[in-house]
């Protein structure tokens, strides 16, 4: 009898139990069950003991930190981990877990007992880790990171675009008076389709700029960007030496406010021709008068960099202008622009007109429109018509150039009537190109000056050599590849061109930053142990074929990786059985900054007959050497 109580007894106690155990599952526990974990370091004190670029290390002491969750992964915009800070600092802490919000939503005060973790950072953001590499593993997380409280405030920093520094980074702050740059206004957040990160430019009303960056898998990248003025919260990373912000989902871009200049998306006003615009300039510095805006055609070609990135030739009819915005414009060269000038200063830098220091938001593009024929015209009609002709594009036909060297700097161009100055910008993608020394050639340029009178061609192909003498090659180009036509993010698929994993299953993809497009080549986080990509050109005529040029950058330089070939007997698929001869060119290194695009110098590939066809290799390893390659401009001139 003593035995069928006690079974009795047991039975309903375990019942009990199992009751006890569903309730906990489904309910929420009380604030006070919460582990009552209390710190003894701080955020900052943490993160001194990393040194940003090295090798993370474990963290032996038995520290503990507190912070607020000023960011989760509920959105998909931040993976696998939630961003905690405290009065000194933020830091990433990384679970290999989803749903990381149902037990650490923003709000909740965590604990994190960092014995045994490992303190690191990635391209300049402190994280913690389960290991040097990876994040803390699931059944290890109770172990480590502790909610000791919910519903906690949490304030954002207010601070201005430039403003932003290092003490900011893994810390929630707010934008005021900010709004998305033009060209990125009303389109996605980022690539929901192909699942890619995108950037998108930030401005204010006073010239600064920051990057967005969201990810394709946030449940909100199909959604479009605002159009308008307002607040954007954010945390704030950096990317190596790019500062950029990371929303938690859309409602931290609170923007229904009037853009700035009181222009929404830029084209408002009454229209006045260029012409009257620069008939209000009488010498001195003047603002526009209200409700006043100009249209017309982008001469200027930003791609080949003949002209400061920020400022844009607009030309209407018989009369042009500058326009310097306050940031780098994504103006293209035959767009047609609508520009509101309204309170804009008019005035003249070293004797050239401009719209000066103008928000970017100002100008609306309205597609493609069509290129004024130049007018032809004399060195000594150039010199007569300075003042008028300025900013507008010019012909100045069988002209020589006597002197030699490259294009780069001030080149003097003589035709019948005398001598006219022509300008190329050391950073032009021709710059190191030849002069076509001694031969009679049409030059087409836009009229400029400084304190005198000077032509800037836009690119190669306004010299076209008609003949005469000899020296220097001409500049009709046989290939002139700039990766306009690709699809972003997508690989390259030029017609003629061949781009082919030989090892891994990467290939060479069209990218686009600005408004300019390029291809790019990176081992950076692939899942194949080994990348070998090549970008092979079309055949070209080895009989007329003189001089190879391009642009390569490289971003967080580890190694050599891109090697650039000549081959006469590709036969269009076989890339290891044909002969290859490696080209010596101007490499980007470990000294240039990051994307700064470095010019390859003329490379000689005369000598050869049949076709020649120029490869870029591209060599990496996911382990090492993971250096981003990008190439653009690819030209072979006759």
């Amino acid at each position: 009898m003593k035995k069928f109580s006690f079974l009795i007894a047991l039975t309903a106690l375990l019942a009990i139990g199992m009751v006890s155990c569903v309730d906990q599952m489904f309910d929420e526990p009380p604030v006070t069950d919460l582990p009552q974990l209390k710190g003894n370091t701080t955020i900052d004190v943490l993160k001194k003991k990393h040194i940003l670029g090295a090798t993370a290390s474990k963290i032996t002491e038995d520290l503990i930190i507190e912070g607020i969750v000023v960011a989760d992964d509920r959105s998909g915009n931040f993976f696998e981990n939630i961003v905690i800070q405290d009065a000194t600092g933020g830091i990433s802490v990384r679970m290999n877990a989803s749903g990381l919000y149902n037990t650490f939503p923003i709000g909740t005060k965590v604990a994190v007992r960092c014995k045994n973790l490992y303190i690191g950072d990635y391209n300049g953001v402190h994280q913690l880790n389960g290991s040097v590499t990876d994040a803390i593993e699931e059944l290890l997380i109770p172990q480590h990171v502790f909610a000791t409280a919910k519903d906690q405030p949490v304030t954002p920093t207010v601070l201005g675009i430039k403003d932003l520094n290092q003490t900011h980074i893994n810390t929630l702050i707010k934008l005021e008076n900010v709004e998305f740059a033009p060209a990125d206004t009303n389109q996605t957040w980022a690539d929901a389709v192909k699942l890619f990160s995108v950037n998108r430019n930030l401005q204010d009303c006073s010239g600064g700029t920051v990057i967005v960056r969201s990810s394709g898998y946030a449940d909100f990248a199909k959604d479009k960007t605002p159009g308008k003025k307002g607040s954007l919260t954010a945390i704030y990373t950096v990317f190596g030496s790019t500062k950029q912000l990371i929303i938690r989902d859309p409602s931290d871009a609170a923007m229904t406010g009037v853009r700035c200049g009181g222009a929404g998306t830029g084209g408002g006003g009454q229209l006045m021709s260029v012409a009257d615009l620069r008939a209000l300039h009488k010498g001195t510095t003047l603002t526009i008068p209200a409700d006043k805006k100009i249209k017309g055609v982008v001469i200027s070609d930003k791609a080949a960099g003949n002209t400061d990135p920020r400022n844009a030739v607009i030309q209407d009819g018989a009369a042009g202008v500058v326009v310097r915005f306050k940031n780098n414009h994504d103006l293209s060269l035959g767009q047609e622009v609508e520009v509101t000038v309204s309170g804009q200063e008019l005035s003249e830098f070293n004797g050239l007109l401009q719209v000066n220091n103008i928000d970017n938001g100002l100008a609306k593009i309205n597609g493609a429109g069509q290129l004024p024929t130049p007018r032809v015209a004399s060195a000594a009609q150039i010199a007569a018509n300075l003042n008028t002709w300025e900013s507008t594009l010019v012909k100045v036909i069988k002209g020589t150039f006597s002197a030699s060297g490259t294009y780069s700097g001030s080149k003097t161009l003589t035709d019948s009537t005398g001598q006219v100055v022509m300008f190329t910008r050391s950073q032009a993608t021709f710059a190191g190109s030849a002069l076509p020394v001694g031969k009679n050639l049409d030059l087409v340029g836009i009229v400029s000056q400084f304190n005198t009178a000077q032509i800037t061609p836009r690119n190669l192909n306004d010299i076209v050599v008609t003949g005469g003498g000899g020296g220097g090659p001409t500049t009709s180009n046989l290939l002139d590849e700039s990766f306009t036509s690709g699809t972003a993010n997508a690989a390259v698929a030029l017609s003629g061109w061949v781009n082919k994993a030989v090892k891994g299953t990467r290939t060479w993809l069209t990218k686009t930053f600005s408004g300019n497009a390029f291809a790019e080549a990176t081992a950076f986080q692939s899942t194949d142990t080994e990348n070998e990509m090549w970008l092979i050109t079309p055949g070209i005529d080895a009989a007329t074929a003189k001089t190879l040029t391009f642009e390569s950058a490289q971003a967080f330089y580890k190694h050599d990786g891109l090697t650039v070939y000549l081959s006469t007997d590709f036969n269009g698929t076989d890339i290891a059985g044909a002969t290859w001869k490696k080209l010596t060119y101007k490499m980007p290194s470990a000294a240039d900054a990051n994307y700064d695009w470095v010019q390859s110098g003329a490379i000689d590939v005369t000598g050869y007959t049949g076709k020649i066809y120029i490869g870029f290799q591209h060599k990496g390893d996911k382990a090492t050497n993971t250096t981003t390659f990008r190439l653009d401009n690819v030209k072979v001139a006759k």
